[in-house]
């Protein structure tokens, strides 16, 4: 039996679905804390008291654990209300503790979450939430993407086995045997290329980088699916830092953007994890020239630490379309597929979730980016709402506009050919 049949069966046996309405109250204050909740659909609001003052921290929906606190107090310190038409899993707290015993990725979860919870409340102040208006748009452009899949009769079976995909083992994530390439980067990369020493945000271990020299860097096109390309030179094959020592791997710019507890978290235990699932020998060093079986090893340990840190979806996309770039330069067609579907569930996953950090210009590029993986996958109907949404906002970016409405006519043009 596969571990996520394990944890399917785990679940349902420990677990009762409910069902909220919009409007509800799930918990409030000091009301006593027996009951852990994991959302399967719908959207949930977490506020606090502050000085007497109630404000909202967290907005909770598919995928997220709400009362998670139970574990470590007998009251409720927030209270949770229901904004959205909400399915979930109740849970007792002794029934989660078992499942815990029996099942370390799940374990791995419910801390992350506490540690996560307990950072919020740290940061409370700093929490800028958007406005609700903005959800209901996105709930309205949501509701127009017809191919969306349904949840209101799913059995609770169904809702059982995607819960245990969603609360998955960490490190499963290759799609393709390691070391399967022999290709090298170019020689003449150390034309835009010097050696920096830097120190690991995780462990302060002293570590030796490739930066790249910006200023020699020349775009010679932005492709119709946003990827830029550039004169005799492969950015992907640098965008990933690693540090030898704790094996802590991100994207250059997400390396010093890990909060306290995640970094701590890193430190504690993603070495041991990856050491579990690759084996004692495993490293992450790079040769000069750098071989491609390096740079793709160093992007797949860097989607195994976003899963094990629970970071952001959004920058797993990124890291999933930089590896379905970096297959289809080497020709393989399956994966290149295997790798952009990858990153366009992640993306999917981060639009219709709803992030506190994202400014107007950020949303509107993930948006458009969302819009053009939907095309590229043949998903127009899903397309189509971001594209219109975004060419109607006289507030969105004249570029992102006009690349929104580039790719409007090129389908409307596409569907006049087929009918």
């Amino acid at each position: 039996m596969g571990k996520n049949d394990v944890l399917k069966d785990l679940l349902a046996k420990y677990s009762n679905m409910i069902e909220l309405k919009a409007g509800e109250q799930l918990y409030d204050y000091q009301e006593k804390a027996e009951k852990i909740y994991f959302i399967l659909s719908g959207l949930i609001r977490i506020y606090i008291k502050d000085h007497k003052k109630e404000i909202e921290i967290q907005r909770n929906t598919n995928g997220d654990f709400v009362g998670e606190t139970a574990f470590t107090a007998d009251n409720y310190s927030s209270r949770a209300e229901i904004y959205l038409n909400t399915k979930a899993l109740e849970f007792k707290v002794s029934d989660l503790r078992k499942i815990m015993q029996q099942n370390n990725t799940f374990a791995n979860k419910m801390i992350n979450n506490l540690a996560q919870h307990i950072e919020t409340l740290e940061n409370k102040n700093k929490i800028k939430l958007p406005s609700i208006s903005s959800i209901d748009k996105k709930i309205e452009t949501e509701n127009k993407i017809k191919e969306a899949i349904s949840t209101e009769n799913k059995p609770k079976k169904e809702f059982i086995k995607e819960a245990a995909v969603k609360i998955k083992n960490p490190t499963d994530f290759y799609i393709t045997e390691p070391g399967s390439f022999n290709q090298k980067a170019k020689k003449e990369d150390q034309y835009y290329l010097y050696d920096k020493e830097i120190e690991c945000p995780v462990c302060s271990n002293k570590m030796k980088i490739k930066k790249i020299r910006n200023s020699r860097l020349r775009i010679e096109n932005i492709r119709e699916d946003l990827r830029p390309i550039y004169k005799n030179f492969n950015l992907y094959n640098y965008s990933v830092l690693s540090c030898p020592k704790c094996l802590f791997t991100a994207r250059r710019n997400d390396f010093h953007n890990f909060s306290k507890a995640r970094k701590k978290k890193i430190k504690n235990n993603f070495k041991r994890l990856v050491k579990d699932q690759l084996g004692n020998d495993f490293q992450i060093n790079y040769s000069d020239p750098r071989e491609i079986n390096q740079v793709i090893d160093a992007h797949y340990l860097a989607l195994k630490l976003y899963d094990y840190a629970d970071f952001y979806a959004d920058k797993k996309s990124f890291l999933w379309r930089q590896l379905s770039w970096i297959y289809e330069d080497l020709g393989e067609t399956k994966l290149t597929e295997k790798a952009s579907i990858k990153a366009l569930k992640n993306l999917e996953e981060f639009y219709f979730k709803e992030d506190a950090n994202s400014t107007k210009n950020e949303s509107d590029k993930i948006s458009l980016l969302l819009a053009v993986l939907y095309y590229k996958h043949n998903q127009i109907k899903k397309a189509l709402p971001l594209l219109d949404d975004l060419i109607r906002d006289n507030r969105v970016s004249l570029r992102q506009r006009n690349k929104a409405k580039d790719l409007f006519l090129k389908i409307r043009e596409e569907n006049k050919k087929n009918q």
